[in-house]
């Protein structure tokens, strides 16, 4: 097994297993895409816990061992497409995900990090995004496209040209992650911010998700359609009357599965 999975009641925990640094072949991002399917077809799961197990990495970027026939158009196309399905698996499915960065976070690492809901990561955490120095270009829908619109042109110049390594302060700076903790309390906090998830509406959390990610996608009068839809949907979706009436009545709120 490429990638770990586990369920702790509504939390579902996706960890990259291949050592030493969680390296990404067409075999892991098949593993991992079966992973997320499985997430959201847990009936009571309400969010997602994704990082990389071992010491060293979150994941260090695209494996050179296995993906031995890059020089190849076909086979490079096809591993192309499939990074760029599972980023907009992420960021567009059921679930929220919550990103567990420590260690190396490079190349296609930094793509599967940085596109998830929140992206928690350790004081060791290492991020670089340098394809120009193996005479390649980002190509997963990261560098080219989200990066520029997550810190701006500026910014995204700066990572992708001069493609150097650069630590949390930078990262939590630009934004691209939410949080900083010490390494050993990586996971603990994680699970912190998925459970306080777990006590929002999933229906509601899901369509912010959506409304977010159309911003990334839609012109500005299109955008507006899609907060009236998603706006419309939520008010008249149950959630909506029982968020307010369990704040008056001083109880927790027992909201409905998202669909």
């Amino acid at each position: 097994m490429l990638v770990n999975y586990e369920k702790l009641g509504q939390i579902v925990t996706i960890m990259l297993a291949n050592p030493p640094v969680n390296a990404v072949s067409t075999k892991v991002l098949k593993e991992l895409n079966a992973a997320f399917d499985r997430a959201e077809q847990e009936k009571d799961a309400r969010v997602i816990i994704f990082g990389g197990e071992g010491p060293k990495a979150f994941c260090a970027g695209g494996d050179l061992r296995e993906e031995k026939d890059f020089g190849d158009p076909e086979n490079s196309r096809a591993f192309r497409t499939l990074g760029r399905e599972t980023l907009n698996r992420i960021e567009n499915g059921k679930l929220p995900v919550i990103a567990a960065i420590h260690g190396y976070c490079i190349g296609g690492g930094t793509a599967l990090g940085w596109v998830c809901d929140i992206r928690v990561a350790a004081e060791n955490s290492v991020f670089r995004a340098g394809d120009a120095y193996l005479g390649v270009l980002p190509s997963w829908g990261m560098g080219l496209t989200r990066l520029p619109r997550y810190v701006g042109r500026n910014k995204a110049l700066d990572i992708l040209l001069i493609g150097e390594n650069f630590g949390v302060k930078e990262a939590h700076e630009m934004g691209l992650i939410t949080r900083i903790v010490k390494r050993e309390a990586l996971m603990d906090e994680c699970m912190k911010i998925a459970r306080r998830l777990c006590k929002a509406s999933p229906t509601a959390i899901r369509a912010t998700r959506q409304a977010v990610a159309g911003n990334l996608r839609l012109s500005w009068d299109d955008m507006v359609k899609l907060e009236l839809e998603l706006c419309e949907m939520m008010f008249a979706h149950p959630d909506a009357h029982e968020g307010p009436a369990a704040f008056a009545e001083k109880r927790e709120p027992k909201f409905g599965k998202t669909s």
